[in-house]
């Protein structure tokens, strides 16, 4: 790994491309691209997403008291240490989070979206099952497990690092881009959003918000804020540092391939 950056180590290493794969290209994306997902079958993983998306404000939280701002005065002002950059950008998502909220509960109000969707369980290999009450589905639970476990006691590991959540922040927001870009591909041209089964909700609202240029920048700060703190430790090893890297690249991937719901 010494001639290349962390990130770029974890995308180019062939133990996860066909998980990448899979975790960006699933169906549900496929028809979200065309417009054919039905509104009850976005509502109930737009349900999912904003829990996990109330879990995300607890994550950045536990990685922003994990930053240790300069203490020795320096010719170099605080303002322009990594550190401090680390920590705009933590500011950035939890500003970009709560206005996602927002936008959730605007545009399901505009096109009658359920916010508190029951969703299918896996019951035996049947998805019709469907649960008795609103509750974080067993994948979103991971997740959010995984968020918290960053986050303060009792329920945070104090044994995790700044590092090890700057991978997770990295590959979560990575793997949504460019789930939301391949189903962006996926869209026909020149055909009305209204038309769609849930009404233009995926192709007017979501997908341009999950594909904007803005967001490209926040992922690409992400990136580089990885790649810069990863080559600022010199506590371990690099072998030691991309071996952390990739379990937790890995997981990410696993979860979020089983974060899309199975559809036909």
């Amino acid at each position: 790994m010494s001639k290349s950056s962390i990130s770029e180590y974890l995308l180019s290493s062939p133990e996860t491309t066909d998980l990448y794969e899979r975790a960006t290209q699933s169906q549900f994306l496929n028809l979200a691209g065309r417009g054919q997902l039905p509104s009850e079958v976005l509502s109930q993983w737009l349900s999912q997403d904003r829990l996990y998306a109330q879990a995300y404000i607890r994550f950045i939280g536990g990685l922003i008291s994990r930053v240790q701002l300069p203490t020795k005065v320096t010719d170099q002002e605080v303002s322009k240490t990594l550190q401090w950059r680390i920590l705009s950008l933590l500011k950035n998502a939890l500003s970009g989070i709560t206005r996602e909220l927002q936008f959730f509960e605007e545009t399901a109000k505009k096109y009658g979206l359920d916010l508190e969707a029951i969703g299918p369980v896996a019951e035996g290999g049947n998805l019709s099952n469907k649960s008795a009450v609103f509750a974080p589905n067993k994948v979103t639970q991971d997740y959010i497990d995984l968020f918290d476990s960053f986050s303060a006691q009792p329920h945070g590991d104090s044994e995790k690092t700044l590092l090890d959540g700057l991978v997770v922040l990295w590959t979560t927001e990575k793997v949504y881009l460019d789930s939301w870009t391949y189903a962006k591909q996926e869209t026909p041209q020149n055909i009305d959003p209204k038309g769609d089964l849930d009404g233009g909700a995926l192709r007017k609202e979501f997908i341009p918000n999950w594909t904007s240029e803005e967001f490209q920048a926040f992922v690409k700060e992400c990136q580089e804020c990885l790649d810069a703190w990863a080559a600022f430790q010199d506590g371990d090893t690099e072998e030691v540092i991309a071996s952390g890297s990739m379990t937790i690249f890995k997981k990410v991937l696993v979860l979020e391939e089983s974060f899309w719901p199975m559809v036909a």
